[in-house]
């Protein structure tokens, strides 16, 4: 993530970076869950450019993770 002279910007930015995170840190736990039921629930959060993360391989999305969102996986 790179970092702007616009205070704004880098907010906005960061903000957006910590989502994606988050969604995919959620989408290999919905790829890993025995639960069948809450898996599917989970699903229907992935809409738009999130939905990818749910069919791009695994070892993909955990390569863009940092660390320590790596651990909270599963």
């Amino acid at each position: 993530m790179a970092l702007h002279s616009d205070p704004t910007a880098n907010e906005a930015i960061g903000q957006v970076w910590k989502e994606w995170v988050e969604m995919a840190v959620l989408a290999i736990r919905v790829r890993r869950s025995p639960d069948r039921k809450w898996a599917e629930k989970q699903e229907q959060r992935f809409t738009g450019i999130y939905r990818r993360l749910l069919t791009d391989p695994e070892e993909e999305i955990l390569g863009d993770l940092p660390e320590r969102a790596r651990r909270r996986c599963g």
